[in-house]
Protein backbone atom coordinates (compact mmCIF):
# COMPACT_ATOMS: atom_id res chain seq x y z
CA UNK A 1 0.00 0.00 0.00
CA UNK A 2 1.58 3.08 -1.24
CA UNK A 3 1.24 6.05 1.83
CA UNK A 4 1.75 9.59 1.40
CA UNK A 5 4.45 11.35 3.45
CA UNK A 6 1.87 13.00 6.12
CA UNK A 7 0.86 8.88 6.25
CA UNK A 8 4.48 7.89 6.79
CA UNK A 9 4.90 10.63 9.21
CA UNK A 10 1.76 9.14 11.06
CA UNK A 11 2.68 5.59 10.91
CA UNK A 12 5.83 6.80 12.22
CA UNK A 13 5.18 8.93 14.94
CA UNK A 14 2.41 5.85 15.92
CA UNK A 15 5.40 3.09 15.55
CA UNK A 16 7.77 5.41 17.87
CA UNK A 17 5.29 5.95 20.36
CA UNK A 18 4.61 2.14 21.05
CA UNK A 19 7.89 1.58 21.10
CA UNK A 20 9.11 4.73 23.03
CA UNK A 21 12.19 3.50 24.76
CA UNK A 22 14.00 3.42 21.60
CA UNK A 23 13.59 7.60 21.97
CA UNK A 24 15.74 7.04 25.31
CA UNK A 25 18.34 4.97 24.50
CA UNK A 26 19.55 7.21 21.37
CA UNK A 27 19.25 9.82 23.85
CA UNK A 28 21.57 8.31 26.16
CA UNK A 29 23.77 6.57 22.99
CA UNK A 30 24.73 10.39 21.64
CA UNK A 31 25.87 11.13 24.63
CA UNK A 32 28.50 8.38 25.02
CA UNK A 33 29.77 8.38 21.59
CA UNK A 34 30.61 11.91 22.24
CA UNK A 35 32.23 11.08 25.83
CA UNK A 36 34.11 8.51 24.26
CA UNK A 37 35.55 10.93 20.50
CA UNK A 38 36.51 13.18 23.12
CA UNK A 39 38.26 10.87 24.85
CA UNK A 40 40.20 10.05 21.78
CA UNK A 41 40.89 13.86 21.50
CA UNK A 42 42.24 14.06 24.77
CA UNK A 43 45.34 12.43 24.55
CA UNK A 44 47.27 13.82 21.65
CA UNK A 45 45.94 16.98 22.32
CA UNK A 46 47.56 16.69 26.11
CA UNK A 47 50.35 15.68 24.10
CA UNK A 48 50.77 18.35 21.26
CA UNK A 49 50.39 21.14 23.37
CA UNK A 50 47.13 21.50 25.30
CA UNK A 51 49.47 21.52 28.46
CA UNK A 52 51.36 24.44 27.14
CA UNK A 53 48.33 26.43 27.78
CA UNK A 54 49.44 29.39 30.30
CA UNK A 55 52.89 29.14 29.61
CA UNK A 56 55.09 31.85 27.69
CA UNK A 57 52.71 34.01 24.58
CA UNK A 58 50.92 31.99 21.69
CA UNK A 59 53.16 32.32 19.65
CA UNK A 60 55.65 30.61 21.23
CA UNK A 61 52.96 27.98 22.48
CA UNK A 62 52.02 27.08 18.63
CA UNK A 63 55.53 27.32 18.07
CA UNK A 64 55.94 24.53 20.49
CA UNK A 65 53.05 22.20 19.39
CA UNK A 66 54.19 22.36 16.00
CA UNK A 67 57.45 21.23 16.92
CA UNK A 68 55.99 18.12 18.94
CA UNK A 69 54.28 17.10 16.07
CA UNK A 70 57.17 16.99 13.75
CA UNK A 71 58.97 14.99 16.11
CA UNK A 72 56.37 12.16 15.75
CA UNK A 73 57.47 11.07 18.97
CA UNK A 74 56.61 7.53 20.14
CA UNK A 75 54.32 8.74 22.63
CA UNK A 76 52.52 10.97 20.13
CA UNK A 77 52.41 7.65 17.53
CA UNK A 78 50.98 5.49 20.52
CA UNK A 79 48.22 8.25 21.57
CA UNK A 80 46.95 8.75 17.71
CA UNK A 81 46.73 5.08 17.65
CA UNK A 82 45.11 5.42 20.98
CA UNK A 83 42.44 8.37 19.26
CA UNK A 84 41.87 5.78 16.37
CA UNK A 85 40.75 2.58 18.01
CA UNK A 86 38.66 4.81 20.42
CA UNK A 87 36.97 6.39 17.39
CA UNK A 88 36.40 3.30 16.02
CA UNK A 89 34.73 1.56 19.06
CA UNK A 90 32.32 4.85 18.80
CA UNK A 91 31.47 4.16 15.61
CA UNK A 92 30.98 0.36 15.99
CA UNK A 93 28.96 1.40 19.40
CA UNK A 94 26.85 3.91 16.73
CA UNK A 95 26.20 1.78 13.99
CA UNK A 96 25.62 -0.90 16.83
CA UNK A 97 22.81 1.03 18.25
CA UNK A 98 21.35 2.08 15.02
CA UNK A 99 21.29 -1.21 13.90
CA UNK A 100 19.22 -2.32 17.28
CA UNK A 101 16.81 1.05 16.64
CA UNK A 102 15.80 0.08 12.83
CA UNK A 103 15.62 -3.50 13.56
CA UNK A 104 12.44 -2.96 16.24
CA UNK A 105 10.98 -0.11 14.08
CA UNK A 106 11.07 -2.55 11.14
CA UNK A 107 9.87 -5.56 12.71
CA UNK A 108 7.04 -3.40 14.56
CA UNK A 109 6.49 -1.62 10.45
CA UNK A 110 6.12 -5.50 9.60
CA UNK A 111 3.90 -6.77 12.50
CA UNK A 112 1.03 -4.07 12.13
CA UNK A 113 -1.43 -3.69 9.87
CA UNK A 114 -0.77 -2.10 5.97
CA UNK A 115 -2.13 1.50 5.96
CA UNK A 116 -1.55 5.00 7.87
CA UNK A 117 -4.28 5.47 10.77
CA UNK A 118 -3.14 1.75 13.10
CA UNK A 119 -3.57 1.75 16.71
CA UNK A 120 -0.27 1.80 18.41
CA UNK A 121 -0.83 -1.49 20.26
CA UNK A 122 -0.20 -3.58 16.57
CA UNK A 123 3.36 -1.75 16.89
CA UNK A 124 4.54 -2.73 20.35
CA UNK A 125 7.69 -5.07 19.97
CA UNK A 126 10.22 -3.81 21.59
CA UNK A 127 11.55 -5.61 24.55
CA UNK A 128 16.01 -5.39 25.75
CA UNK A 129 16.29 -8.89 24.11
CA UNK A 130 15.32 -8.22 20.78
CA UNK A 131 17.13 -4.87 20.82
CA UNK A 132 20.28 -6.41 21.97
CA UNK A 133 19.76 -9.26 19.04
CA UNK A 134 18.40 -7.04 16.15
CA UNK A 135 21.85 -4.77 17.01
CA UNK A 136 23.87 -7.76 17.44
CA UNK A 137 22.94 -9.34 13.74
CA UNK A 138 23.00 -5.73 11.77
CA UNK A 139 25.80 -4.12 13.28
CA UNK A 140 28.24 -5.35 10.45
CA UNK A 141 25.45 -3.71 7.70
CA UNK A 142 25.62 -0.33 9.36
CA UNK A 143 29.41 0.02 9.40
CA UNK A 144 29.90 -0.58 5.75
CA UNK A 145 26.93 1.47 4.76
CA UNK A 146 28.61 4.34 6.89
CA UNK A 147 32.22 2.89 5.06
CA UNK A 148 30.30 3.74 1.62
CA UNK A 149 28.73 6.74 2.96
CA UNK A 150 32.37 8.66 4.35
CA UNK A 151 33.81 7.08 0.40
CA UNK A 152 31.11 9.48 -1.44
CA UNK A 153 32.01 12.08 0.72
CA UNK A 154 35.60 11.93 0.53
CA UNK A 155 34.71 11.96 -3.43
CA UNK A 156 32.43 14.99 -2.99
CA UNK A 157 35.40 16.53 -1.02
CA UNK A 158 37.67 15.92 -4.00
CA UNK A 159 35.27 17.00 -6.60
CA UNK A 160 34.55 20.44 -4.47
CA UNK A 161 38.33 20.88 -3.98
CA UNK A 162 38.64 20.79 -7.87
CA UNK A 163 35.88 22.62 -8.51
CA UNK A 164 37.56 25.45 -5.96
CA UNK A 165 41.19 24.93 -7.86
CA UNK A 166 39.09 25.31 -11.79
CA UNK A 167 37.23 28.62 -10.16
CA UNK A 168 40.49 30.25 -8.76
CA UNK A 169 42.11 29.19 -12.01
CA UNK A 170 39.01 30.79 -14.39
CA UNK A 171 39.43 34.08 -12.36
CA UNK A 172 43.18 34.23 -12.89
CA UNK A 173 42.84 33.54 -17.02
CA UNK A 174 39.66 35.06 -17.83
CA UNK A 175 38.64 37.43 -14.64
CA UNK A 176 36.74 37.51 -12.15
CA UNK A 177 33.21 36.86 -14.43
CA UNK A 178 34.51 33.52 -15.45
CA UNK A 179 35.47 32.27 -11.98
CA UNK A 180 31.48 33.34 -10.99
CA UNK A 181 30.32 31.54 -14.19
CA UNK A 182 32.30 28.28 -12.81
CA UNK A 183 31.02 29.31 -8.98
CA UNK A 184 27.51 29.22 -9.95
CA UNK A 185 27.97 26.23 -12.52
CA UNK A 186 29.50 23.63 -10.20
CA UNK A 187 27.27 24.66 -7.04
CA UNK A 188 24.14 23.79 -8.42
CA UNK A 189 25.31 19.88 -9.32
CA UNK A 190 27.56 20.03 -6.17
CA UNK A 191 25.09 20.65 -4.02
CA UNK A 192 22.26 18.80 -5.48
CA UNK A 193 24.74 15.75 -5.34
CA UNK A 194 25.33 16.88 -1.50
CA UNK A 195 21.42 16.53 -1.24
CA UNK A 196 21.33 13.39 -2.63
CA UNK A 197 23.88 11.96 -1.09
CA UNK A 198 22.68 12.79 2.52
CA UNK A 199 18.27 11.47 1.24
CA UNK A 200 19.82 8.27 -0.03
CA UNK A 201 21.88 7.34 3.50
CA UNK A 202 18.55 7.85 5.20
CA UNK A 203 16.44 5.72 3.03
CA UNK A 204 19.34 2.87 2.88
CA UNK A 205 19.96 2.79 6.93
CA UNK A 206 15.68 2.45 6.86
CA UNK A 207 16.15 -0.56 4.68
CA UNK A 208 19.19 -2.46 5.63
CA UNK A 209 17.22 -3.83 8.63
CA UNK A 210 14.93 -5.67 6.44
CA UNK A 211 15.31 -9.32 6.39
CA UNK A 212 17.54 -10.30 3.22
CA UNK A 213 18.88 -6.66 2.82
CA UNK A 214 22.70 -5.93 2.59
CA UNK A 215 24.04 -2.71 1.80
CA UNK A 216 24.24 -2.90 -1.69
CA UNK A 217 20.80 -3.90 -1.95
CA UNK A 218 19.60 -1.07 0.56
CA UNK A 219 21.85 1.96 -1.85
CA UNK A 220 19.71 1.00 -4.76
CA UNK A 221 16.83 0.52 -2.85
CA UNK A 222 17.29 3.89 -1.24
CA UNK A 223 17.93 5.04 -4.78
CA UNK A 224 14.74 4.06 -6.10
CA UNK A 225 12.57 5.01 -3.62
CA UNK A 226 14.23 8.71 -3.83
CA UNK A 227 13.95 8.22 -7.95
CA UNK A 228 10.30 7.91 -7.28
CA UNK A 229 9.33 9.35 -4.18
CA UNK A 230 11.76 12.49 -4.15
CA UNK A 231 9.10 14.81 -3.23
CA UNK A 232 8.12 12.82 -0.35
CA UNK A 233 11.18 12.39 0.94
CA UNK A 234 12.45 16.13 0.84
CA UNK A 235 8.83 16.98 2.56
CA UNK A 236 10.03 14.90 5.49
CA UNK A 237 13.17 16.20 5.94
CA UNK A 238 11.86 20.07 5.65
CA UNK A 239 10.16 19.06 8.08
CA UNK A 240 12.29 17.67 10.30
CA UNK A 241 14.78 20.41 9.58
CA UNK A 242 11.84 23.23 10.59
CA UNK A 243 10.91 21.76 13.61
CA UNK A 244 14.79 21.54 14.97
CA UNK A 245 15.06 25.06 14.19
CA UNK A 246 11.80 25.83 15.90
CA UNK A 247 13.35 24.20 19.20
CA UNK A 248 16.26 25.85 18.64
CA UNK A 249 14.66 29.18 18.83
CA UNK A 250 12.41 27.95 21.63
CA UNK A 251 15.92 27.13 23.53
CA UNK A 252 17.84 30.37 22.46
CA UNK A 253 16.41 33.02 24.96
CA UNK A 254 16.55 30.20 28.07
CA UNK A 255 20.66 29.75 27.17
CA UNK A 256 20.96 33.37 26.86
CA UNK A 257 18.65 34.13 29.96
CA UNK A 258 20.68 31.15 32.17
CA UNK A 259 24.22 32.99 30.74
CA UNK A 260 23.26 36.28 32.04
CA UNK A 261 21.55 35.42 35.78
CA UNK A 262 24.95 33.23 35.67
CA UNK A 263 27.88 35.97 34.76
CA UNK A 264 28.92 35.94 37.97
CA UNK A 265 28.83 32.17 39.15
CA UNK A 266 31.83 30.15 39.51
CA UNK A 267 32.64 28.14 35.90
CA UNK A 268 32.03 25.05 37.15
CA UNK A 269 28.13 26.21 37.65
CA UNK A 270 28.03 27.59 34.49
CA UNK A 271 29.29 24.85 33.01
CA UNK A 272 27.45 22.26 34.79
CA UNK A 273 23.79 24.68 33.85
CA UNK A 274 24.87 25.06 30.47
CA UNK A 275 25.44 21.16 30.15
CA UNK A 276 21.68 20.39 31.71
CA UNK A 277 20.20 22.95 29.19
CA UNK A 278 22.17 20.93 26.50
CA UNK A 279 20.43 17.45 27.72
CA UNK A 280 17.32 18.84 27.83
CA UNK A 281 17.27 20.26 24.48
CA UNK A 282 18.57 16.77 23.15
CA UNK A 283 15.63 15.27 24.20
CA UNK A 284 13.31 16.95 21.79
CA UNK A 285 15.68 16.62 18.76
CA UNK A 286 16.16 12.68 19.21
CA UNK A 287 12.79 12.81 19.37
CA UNK A 288 12.15 14.14 15.73
CA UNK A 289 15.11 12.36 14.68
CA UNK A 290 13.16 8.75 15.80
CA UNK A 291 10.12 9.89 14.40
CA UNK A 292 11.90 11.14 10.76
CA UNK A 293 13.48 7.29 10.80
CA UNK A 294 10.10 5.79 12.14
CA UNK A 295 8.85 7.65 8.58
CA UNK A 296 11.13 6.35 6.79
CA UNK A 297 10.80 3.24 7.65
CA UNK A 298 6.86 2.85 6.54
CA UNK A 299 8.20 5.05 3.43
CA UNK A 300 10.47 1.99 2.12
CA UNK A 301 8.74 -0.71 3.31
CA UNK A 302 5.62 0.99 1.50
CA UNK A 303 7.62 0.85 -1.58
CA UNK A 304 8.75 -2.48 -1.13
CA UNK A 305 5.89 -4.44 -2.42
CA UNK A 306 7.93 -8.12 -1.58
CA UNK A 307 7.32 -7.70 1.65
CA UNK A 308 3.82 -7.98 1.56
CA UNK A 309 4.25 -11.01 -0.48
CA UNK A 310 6.20 -12.70 1.68
CA UNK A 311 4.14 -12.01 4.63
CA UNK A 312 1.04 -12.76 3.33
CA UNK A 313 -1.06 -13.27 6.52
CA UNK A 314 -0.31 -9.29 7.21
CA UNK A 315 -0.94 -8.19 3.36
CA UNK A 316 -4.71 -9.59 3.66
CA UNK A 317 -5.25 -8.78 7.23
Amino acid sequence: MRLSAVDCLRRGWTNLSANWELVVIQWLQSFLVTALVALGLLLPLLIVGANLFGVGNAAWRAEAAARRLADLSPALLLALAAMLAVWTLSLLLHCWFLAGTFGVLTSADRQALPGSRRNRHFFRTFSPRDFLGWGTLYVWRYLRLFLVFWGAVFLLGGAVALWLAFMGAGGGLWGSPAALGIGCGGSLPLGFLALVTALWLGLAQADLAREGSSVRTSSRRGLDVLGRRLGAVILLFLLALLAALALAIVFLPLASAADSLLAGAPLLMRALVRFLLLMIQSFPNTLLAMVLAGALVALVRSETPSEFRRNPEVATA
